[in-house]
C-alpha cells in the first residue's frame, strides 16, 4: 500500500476512533461510577468475557492488580507501575488453536520503546504472543501483534501501518482462523497491515505458545532485541473479550457498533 493510502486509512481510523468508540465508553463510564483503586493483590471483578459457543453462556473471569491500577466503570487505568494478572484464565484459553481477541485500549506517550497492552507466554519472555504499541524508536508508535513460539525470534508478526495517536480510543479485534490471521482496527478489516515475520495464511494462536505462565493486561515483552526487560502499559484498557471461534466481518462490525451504543 502506497504512502498516500495509508495516510487515508490513518485519518478515516482516527475519525471512527473520536466519533465513535471514546463516546460510547464514556457514555457508561459516566452512569455515576466513581474511580477504584487496587492495590497488589487486589482481584479485580469482570476484567475478561470468555465466550462459549455462539449461542452459550458467557464466562466473566477477574483479574488480580499486581502494583497500582485504578477503574472507573469498565475502564482500566495503568500508570506504567502496575498490572493486571489474567493467569487464572490460561486453562481456558491454552488449548485455542483458533479464535478471536477484542479490547478496547487508549496509550499515554511515555519515553519507552515499547507498550505492552496484552501478553500470553512464559515468565521470562522467551516464548510469547504480545499486542503491543511502538517497536525501535520512540517515533514507532505503530500497533504490533506478534506471536514468538519459541528461540526468541517472531514466527508472525503484523504491524498497523502507520501511527496510532497518543489519547484516542481504539477497538481491536485479531482473529485466527485454520485459514490464518488478519485483523480490524475500529470495525475495518486491517487489509493494509504489514507482515514484518510470517504473513496472512499462517495460523498461531493460544495453543501455539508453549511457555504458558503468564496472561497479562498492561504488561509485557516482546524479543530481547525489542525489549530485553518487562514493561508496563501507559494508558487504557477496556471490555477484554475472547471467542473460541473466528468472528466473521459481519460480527466484527456488530460488535464495534455495540461498543458505539455503549452496551
Amino acid at each position: 500500500m502506497d504512502r498516500a493510502r495509508l495516510l487515508l486509512v490513518a485519518i478515516i481510523i482516527d475519525i471512527i476512533a473520536i466519533g465513535a468508540v471514546v463516546t460510547a465508553i464514556y457514555l457508561e463510564n459516566s452512569k455515576g461510577k466513581s474511580e477504584d483503586t487496587y492495590a497488589k493483590e487486589t482481584p479485580i471483578e469482570g476484567v475478561l468475557k470468555l465466550y462459549t459457543t455462539p449461542t452459550g453462556p458467557v464466562k466473566s473471569i477477574n483479574g488480580t492488580a499486581v502494583g497500582n491500577v485504578t477503574s472507573q466503570g469498565k475502564i482500566l487505568h495503568f500508570d506504567g507501575s502496575g498490572y493486571v494478572d489474567l493467569s487464572g484464565a490460561i486453562g481456558e484459553v491454552s488449548d485455542m488453536r483458533v479464535g478471536t481477541i477484542s479490547l478496547v485500549f487508549r496509550y499515554e506517550e511515555t519515553d519507552q520503546n515499547v507498550l505492552p497492552i496484552l501478553y500470553f507466554g512464559d515468565k521470562e519472555g522467551k516464548s510469547l504472543f504480545i499486542i503491543e504499541i511502538g517497536h525501535r524508536g520512540l517515533k514507532n508508535r505503530r500497533l504490533y501483534v506478534t506471536w514468538i513460539p519459541e528461540g526468541n525470534r517472531p514466527a508472525l508478526c503484523f504491524d498497523s501501518g502507520f501511527n496510532l495517536k497518543p489519547g484516542k480510543w481504539y477497538h481491536l479485534v485479531v482473529v485466527v482462523s485454520e485459514n490464518g490471521n488478519t485483523a480490524y482496527l475500529n470495525g475495518r478489516e486491517m487489509t493494509w497491515r504489514h507482515y514484518n515475520f510470517g504473513n496472512e495464511s499462517m495460523r498461531l494462536f493460544f495453543e501455539d505458545i508453549p511457555g504458558k505462565e503468564l496472561f497479562a493486561l498492561g504488561y509485557g515483552k516482546t524479543s530481547d532485541l525489542i525489549t530485553p526487560e518487562f514493561l508496563y502499559f501507559h494508558g487504557d484498557i477496556a471490555d477484554l473479550r475472547i471467542y473460541p471461534w473466528p468472528l466473521s466481518g459481519s460480527e466484527v462490525r456488530e460488535l464495534f457498533q455495540e461498543l458505539r451504543a455503549g452496551s
